[in-house]
């Protein structure tokens, strides 16, 4: 296919098929071990044709990782009364299994270790940490208001929220064969959570 025929396909369908197949290798051959090339031939495009929509692989990697963080989004999305701590809990929960619902190629992605700091710094960038504890924190404090969350409330919210990103990613340490959680896997992160971020202080 050449990049002329390659821009006559719907931008959208063609981007998400090359994340697809670029997800796949990378999980099947690791990051390292797949080329660009690698990907264009699987697609059965030109290298340029690929270049045409993702400028290098760390772009494409960094795409695959995105994927995750807007199953998360979408879940913030949804308008939620977090004042108690039973639907914060729900909350967590429903986060943590958004994230879990991932394609499995997604999911071998995240946790391979070498990628470790790639996936880091793009959760890091994507802020999506950052405004789930200030969700958490808001609903602890009972308001709507970010400058009114309390500061202790602030400080449980970001312990909670980087137990379950550590949670999550020692799941996969622990149980390596894992690919997707089970519902009691979900409950077992959610209840990791739920427990630092509903601590009483002493």
């Amino acid at each position: 296919m050449s990049v002329e025929a390659d821009r006559k396909t719907p931008r959208t369908d063609t981007r998400q098929r090359i994340i697809d197949v670029a997800a796949h290798l990378f999980a099947t051959r690791g990051f390292a071990g797949t080329s660009v090339r690698d990907i264009a031939e699987e697609l059965g495009v030109t290298k340029a044709a690929l270049y045409y929509h993702f400028e290098s692989k760390e772009v494409l990697l960094r795409h695959i990782v995105a994927q995750a963080f807007t199953a998360i989004e979408e879940v913030m999305a949804e308008q939620r009364d977090l004042t108690t701590p039973g639907e914060r809990q729900r909350f967590v929960r429903d986060v943590i299994s958004a994230m879990s619902s991932c394609d499995n190629d997604v999911v071998a992605v995240m946790k391979d270790p070498t990628l470790a700091p790639l996936v880091h710094d793009s959760k890091a960038t994507s802020g999506i940490t950052h405004e789930l504890a200030i969700r958490l924190a808001m609903g602890l404090t009972g308001t709507s208001d970010r400058d009114a969350i309390r500061p202790e409330h602030l400080m449980r919210a970001i312990a909670a929220v980087g137990a379950g990103y550590e949670a999550i990613n020692n799941w996969h340490v622990a149980y390596p064969q894992c690919t997707r959680f089970a519902d009691a896997d979900v409950d077992a992160i959610a209840g990791f959570v739920s427990d630092v971020l509903e601590a009483q202080p002493r």
